[in-house]
């Protein structure tokens, strides 16, 4: 995909028992604000796209709305939605004055994801929309740079499908790679702008995700809720029978 940033179909990808992702059926990707006819195109036609769930906050959307695909279904859910002071958009990165600043910002940015009831509303949300889909169509997620809000959905709903924790960090960092093109960019413009060099040194580490970020995530639930698969069941409400549904939606059957 030329005009979407950071878009990965996570198709092929194996879990613990042998079983393997379908293809084109699970998608992320960064905010679909400027997406060529070209690139909607393939993604109607070749990934049978069914449902798109924008997890941005309502400012983002107003700002760069996503393009709109014909028959594919629109859901907004704002993570951060009745939450101060945080955010993990453009607009919010700026904010941010120091590198130091900004590692801080992230690590307290995932473990606001893990423990506030209004992002865990929007997590299920999502979950819930990655089940109400048609079988024959694919479900894509995403945010401003398909790294934070869109990692942590990513990581749930890999989770879920029992897929190695190795292999969701791997997943996660990949966006590093496929966002360079994208943050440089962004840095260009900063510079030419008169940005300051430490603000600039700061979006350079909120524009990319660490292992420590994710890592800040699970430690969280971890203490919090007794591991991962509590938090799924009992923080976020989402009973084995929606994971079996969702195990069955999205997994290949071959082994």
């Amino acid at each position: 995909m030329n005009t979407i940033t950071n878009f990965r179909d996570l198709g092929g990808i194996k879990n613990r028992d042998g079983q393997v992702i379908a293809a084109k059926k699970l998608l992320r990707s960064g905010e679909l604000s400027h997406v060529s006819l070209q690139d909607q195109k393939e993604l109607l036609e070749n990934y049978h796209l069914g449902k798109i769930v924008d997890l941005r906050s309502t400012q983002e959307i107003e700002k760069r709305p996503d393009e709109e695909f014909k028959n594919a279904n629109y859901v907004h859910i704002d993570i951060f939605k009745n939450v101060e002071g945080q955010g993990t958009g453009l607009d919010d990165f700026k904010e941010i004055e120091s590198p130091e600043v900004a590692r801080n910002y992230m690590h307290e940015t995932y473990r606001t994801m893990a423990v506030n009831p209004s992002a865990q509303r929007g997590f299920r949300k999502m979950i819930e929309s990655a089940l109400s889909i048609d079988s024959d169509k694919s479900f894509l997620f995403h945010c401003f740079a398909g790294k934070d809000r869109t990692g942590v959905s990513a990581a749930l709903l890999l989770e879920i499908l029992r897929v190695p924790r190795e292999t969701i960090y791997k997943d996660y960092l990949a966006t590093n790679a496929m966002r360079v093109q994208e943050n440089d960019e962004v840095i260009a413009q900063l510079i030419k702008n008169g940005t300051d060099s430490k603000t600039v040194d700061a979006l350079k580490i909120a524009l990319t995700v660490e292992p420590s970020f994710l890592d800040t995530f699970y430690q969280m639930v971890n203490e919090e809720f007794d591991g991962i698969k509590n938090y799924l069941s009992d923080e976020l409400g989402v009973t084995s029978s929606m994971q079996k549904d969702l195990r069955s939606l999205y997994l290949a059957n071959n082994k």
